[in-house]
C-alpha cells in the first residue's frame, strides 16, 4: 500500500483579513489524518503550536531556518522516510477548494511526473554565479551558490531557464527528493532589511524566493519540463488550492486571489478530472 506523508509548515494561520477562527483547513487535515491508515499528517513548527495542532497531530519544533523549505528539509531528517513514500509539502495559509488534489497527485506521481506544484512561480533565467536577490538586501555580495549546501554546489554549474515550484505546495516521491540532494535553502536566521526610506522590514520574501529558485533550478535540471507539472497556469491559484501568500488572501468565496496566468508550456499543466 502506498504511504503518503503530509508535511504542513505551521505558521498557525486561522485568521484572514481580521476574521478569526478560520479552522476549516486544520479540521480538514484532522479528518484525513484520522480516517486514512496510510496517510500521516505531520506539522513542522517554528514555535509551540496551539492546541488545535498539538492535540491532533504529530509535530516538531524546528529552528526557523530557510522558512518553509528549511522546515520541510528538517522534517525529512526527523521523519526518516522510506524512498517510496509520496510526500506533500504544504503551508498552512492555504484555502483548499477541493481535497481531490491528494488522489490526483498520487495517481500522477506513479507516472513520469516527478514534482507537482499548484500554480507556477515566475520562470527565471537562472545563472548560479550571479548575485542572489537576497544579497541585495543583506549587502553581502553573495551569489546563488553561496546559499547551497557544500555537497550540492556541484549541481549549480550552468545557466538556463528554470520553472519555479512555489514552497506553498509541492508533492514528490521521496526517492526523487533524495536524488536531488534534498532541498537547498537559506540556512540563516531570518533578518531585517532597510528600504530606501530607512524603513526596516522582515526579509521574508527575499529569503523564501531565494530558496524557491535554488530548488526550482534543481527540479528543472534533474527532471526537465516533462517532469514538472502544475494544477493550473495561474499564479497561486488552481481549481484545488488557493495560496494565501503569508495569510494575505481571504477565504474562498470572498476573493479568489486571481493574479493571472503565467507563460509556461501547455504540457506542464496536469490533465485531471475534478471528482466532485
Amino acid at each position: 500500500m502506498r504511504k503518503i506523508q503530509i508535511i504542513v509548515c505551521g505558521w498557525y494561520f486561522d485568521e484572514f483579513d481580521g476574521k478569526t477562527g478560520q479552522t476549516d483547513y486544520i479540521d480538514g487535515w484532522k479528518y484525513i489524518n484520522d480516517t486514512n491508515e496510510f496517510i500521516d499528517v505531520f506539522w513542522a513548527c517554528h514555535k509551540k503550536p496551539p492546541k488545535i495542532v498539538s492535540e491532533n497531530f504529530k509535530y516538531e519544533v524546528f529552528e526557523n531556518l530557510g522558512l518553509e523549505w528549511g522546515a520541510y528539509n528538517q522534517s525529512f531528517d526527523h521523519l526518516k522516510l522510506d524512498s517510496e513514500t509520496i510526500v506533500f509539502c504544504i503551508q498552512d495559509d492555504i484555502v483548499v477548494k477541493n481535497w481531490d488534489f491528494i488522489t490526483t497527485v498520487v495517481d500522477k506521481l506513479y507516472g513520469s511526473t516527478k514534482v507537482i506544484g499548484n500554480g507556477p512561480a515566475y520562470p527565471w533565467d537562472f545563472d548560479p554565479k550571479e548575485e542572489a536577490r537576497l544579497s541585495y538586501w543583506l549587502k553581502t555580495n553573495d551569489t546563488w551558490i553561496d546559499y547551497v549546501r557544500e555537497e550540492n554546489k556541484h549541481i549549480y554549474n550552468q545557466q538556463f531557464l528554470t520553472f519555479g515550484v512555489r514552497g506553498s505546495f509541492l508533492a514528490m516521491k521521496y526517492k526523487d527528493i533524495e536524488a536531488i540532494g534534498g532541498f537547498d535553502y537559506v540556512n540563516k536566521p531570518l533578518s531585517k532589511g532597510v528600504k530606501d526610506d530607512g524603513t526596516e522590514f522582515w526579509l521574508i520574501d527575499p529569503f523564501g524566493n531565494t530558496s524557491m529558485y535554488l530548488n526550482s533550478y534543481k527540479f528543472t535540471k534533474f527532471f526537465g519540463v516533462e517532469g514538472i507539472k502544475y494544477f493550473s497556469k495561474e499564479y497561486r491559484k488552481s481549481p484545488f488550492i488557493i495560496e494565501c501568500g503569508r495569510g494575505q488572501v481571504v477565504t474562498s468565496g470572498e476573493r479568489d486571489g486571481k493574479e493571472g496566468e503565467l507563460n509556461i508550456p501547455d504540457e506542464m499543466v496536469l490533465r485531471y478530472e475534478i471528482l466532485n
